[in-house]
């Protein structure tokens, strides 16, 4: 298991714990497993919804509130271009290719991203995350990270480190994850 840290220690974060696990299935699919251990009453988590056909379109700005992301990248160097994932609890996703640090962000037609697996219990929360691209075929490197939102509208920001002064996410130094 990987533990995911907070940037920030609060009362909340005290009471989790979140960790993650990597399954890469094939050359162009990764699945993420995200726990989160503590008291479930204390986190909020937007509401599902899908679309008129039944199937969960891509949002924007889905990081606003509990959100489960990925950085992949072919290395920590902040010239080089990388891929953004985020999942909402609630199953909406977006994926963004960047050709640098926070640079050419657009959206990326290759990927297709799901939640196949949510479970909520008192005491747990658990999402699978299956993320499927082409382009996975060439990262060797991966940033886990989340947004966790609390019953009281506070936010938290996890990551395997945090390198930097400010909870950053697209700071490469922290995509510590061999593929």
């Amino acid at each position: 298991m990987l533990e995911l840290k907070p940037f920030a220690e609060t009362a909340f974060t005290k009471l989790f714990k979140l960790e993650s696990q990597v399954y890469v299935t094939s050359p162009d699919e990764v699945i993420l497993e995200f726990f989160l251990l503590g008291p479930t009453r204390h986190l909020h988590f937007p509401p599902q919804r899908e679309d008129a056909e039944g199937t969960v379109p891509r949002r924007d700005e889905l990081w606003k509130t509990t959100c489960l992301e990925a950085f992949f990248s072919f290395d920590q160097n902040a010239d080089s271009p990388y891929l953004e994932v985020n999942c909402s609890p609630n199953g909406d996703w977006n994926a963004y290719s960047f050709i640098s640090y926070r640079q050419g962000m657009k959206a990326d037609g290759t990927a297709s991203v799901s939640l196949s697996h949510r479970s909520l219990e008192s005491d747990q929360a658990v999402f699978r995350v299956k993320i499927q691209s082409p382009a996975l075929r060439q990262f060797k490197k991966l940033g886990i990270t989340a947004v966790i939102e609390f019953s009281d509208g506070s936010k938290s920001y996890y990551a395997l480190s945090h390198p930097g002064t400010q909870a950053d996410f697209h700071n490469k130094a922290a995509f510590s994850y061999s593929l």
